[in-house]
């Protein structure tokens, strides 16, 4: 099988699972990193650190590009458009796959006029460009010539995993939960909003936070003021392994996000057969049918997020019937087998191109 060579964050879960299908499927790859992480059959070389943050992309391209000529990849695949892929395309190797990740496309070009022309460059010195949805994909093509493709290729779950428990029956308190980076951009401010006035309510009710991040101090002040704190469940940075586990302990998912690329959060709760509500903003909105599989909520609208709450708690055949339909479209669009395959063929195309 040819060799790959991934420049990407190999601390990051998404590129834990990429490398881990990709090297059960036979696939040779070794990855670059600015980050330290022991994955299985794959080799992490770690760039050395100077000054940190962005600069270091720069400061550290020879080093790149002699790492990789010593590698000599058949194929370099970037993951994420700006910094690691600006690295690809220093390396001056090719076939170059770039996939987008989310504020690379949406955030980074907007910073100024010099961020959107290296965004353009970048991506105009790619063989194959990836996005994970079409909303992704629609916000690339700003950046791109017309007459360029863009392969979409989910970032799917393993649906034997996440699959609905076992011998479930209806108990009380009806938990609600998520499980996200304790940050800004994905609003838990407005989820415990939104649950306090859904608790005075219905005070059989708990919430269940998995996650950790800069913002927890200020999300349990939060909870604190808002008199819920004895029924915030916060339960830290679980392991990859356990996140189906801890989407099967919840009853409705909740994903008040100010702005998602995709929404894994939204497949993997959903591929457990638990019904989501979620801000109607970027890639939720792809993988939420409102009415069918969810419900979407406006972005920032705390009241709007309590009214679907206590909707869904108020009917519990509704949860039942979104979160059996939900588990369906994810088997036929999100499962991650199928999602491998995709980025398999994106791969063997590029390498028979060079033959």
């Amino acid at each position: 099988m040819a060799k790959l060579c991934f420049l990407a964050n190999a601390a990051s879960t998404h590129t834990e699972k990429w490398a881990i299908a990709l090297t059960e499927r036979g696939w040779d790859l070794e990855i670059l990193s600015f980050l330290p992480a022991e994955l299985p059959k794959v080799k992490v070389h770690l760039i050395p650190h100077l000054i940190g943050d962005k600069v270091d992309v720069l400061l550290r391209r020879k080093w790149v590009r002699e790492k990789v000529a010593g590698i000599n990849p058949d194929l370099i695949h970037a993951h994420y458009a700006t910094s690691f892929g600006l690295l690809g395309v220093l390396t001056h190797r090719h076939p170059l796959v770039i996939s987008a990740w989310g504020s690379d496309i949406f955030s980074f070009p907007r910073t100024s006029f010099l961020h959107r022309n290296l965004l353009k460059w970048i991506l105009s010195q790619a063989d194959i460009l990836c996005s994970s949805s079409e909303i992704m994909a629609q916000e690339m093509r700003r950046y791109i010539r017309p007459e360029r493709g863009i392969e979409i290729i989910p970032f799917g779950v393993d649906t034997t995993r996440f699959s609905p428990p076992r011998g479930e029956s209806i108990q009380y308190p009806v938990v609600f939960g998520v499980a996200k980076g304790l940050h800004s951009v994905y609003g838990l401010d407005l989820l415990l909003e939104s649950f306090a006035q859904v608790h005075r309510r219905f005070p059989q009710t708990v919430l269940r936070i998995a996650g950790e991040g800069p913002e927890r101090p200020a999300l349990e002040n939060l909870a604190e003021t808002l008199g819920i704190s004895e029924v915030i469940e916060w339960l830290g940075q679980i392991p990859n392994a356990d996140v189906a586990d801890f989407y099967q302990s919840v009853d409705i998912v909740v994903i008040p996000s100010r702005q998602e690329s995709f929404g894994v959060t939204a497949v993997e709760g959903s591929a457990c057969a638990r019904p989501v509500i979620a801000s109607r903003v970027g890639g939720l909105t792809e993988v939420i049918a409102e009415g069918e599989t969810g419900l979407l909520f406006s972005s920032e609208n705390s009241s709007e997020l309590a009214e679907h709450m206590e909707r869904l708690l108020k009917d519990p055949a509704l949860r039942d019937r979104l979160g059996r339909q939900g588990r369906q479209k994810v088997l036929k669009h999100y499962d991650w087998q199928k999602n491998v395959t995709q980025m398999e063929l994106v791969y063997q195309r590029l390498l028979l191109a060079q033959c």
